[in-house]
């Protein structure tokens, strides 16, 4: 039986994640302080982040790790399903395994913020993003890449390097715009709300991987 201080306590936490993350994806994590994000969370202490994550650099650490972890664990396991299956991977199947585990990672109705988040502090402080996946929670794109590789046999390895390059960062844009534009709610965007978006983005990664 989970008693009602551990859930007060569980409770606050998610909050301050949650606030966190949408202040960091607005305004990037310069912008932001930590009683900014106390009073977003609902939190009459100011030093609620102090209290509960230590810093607002292991707060940064956490919402990285959460979403990557989440992510990481969708990519491999549909690369594991693929592969025990026995059937040969297509493009298509890598591409797609890079896209649609990257979305949908927050509980419904609450609003996306990871992608916008990631893509804001990588530009900023790249180091200290790969130094928060610390090797661990990459492993599913990293995975991926090796067979994306094997599709670009007609390219020369630093080609093929530099084709991967705008691969990440056309997915993290993209995704990261979508997120945007949905969070925007004073009005209709038909392009990004459509389903078939993200096979669409799916289908121009892949025409990335095929151009000679």
């Amino acid at each position: 039986m989970v008693r009602l201080h551990e859930k007060t306590e569980s409770d606050a936490v998610e909050a301050l994640k949650r606030a966190a993350m949408k202040l960091f994806a607005e305004r990037g994590v310069d912008g932001v302080t930590v009683r900014e994000i106390a009073a977003a969370a609902g939190q009459r202490n100011h030093g609620a982040v102090g209290y509960h994550f230590g810093s607002k650099a292991d707060l940064i650490r956490t919402l990285i790790v959460d979403g990557a972890k989440l992510i990481n664990d969708r990519r491999n396991a549909a690369l594991d399903a693929l592969e025990a299956s026995g059937a040969p991977l297509t493009l298509e199947d890598v591409v797609g395994i890079m896209v649609y585990p990257s979305v949908d990672i927050t509980p419904d109705g609450e609003e996306e913020c990871y992608n916008r988040f990631i893509v804001l502090f990588a530009m900023t402080h790249r180091a200290l993003f790969m130094e928060a996946l610390g090797g661990r929670w990459n492993t599913g794109f990293k995975r991926c890449l090796d067979h994306l590789r094997a599709f670009m046999g007609h390219l020369p390895r630093a080609r093929q390097t530099e084709r991967i390059v705008f691969l990440e960062s056309y997915l993290g844009s993209v995704l990261a715009a979508r997120e945007a534009r949905l969070a925007d709610t004073s009005r209709a965007h038909p392009t990004w709300s459509r389903p078939a978006m993200l096979a669409h983005l799916v289908g121009t990664m892949v025409a990335i991987v095929r151009a000679p």
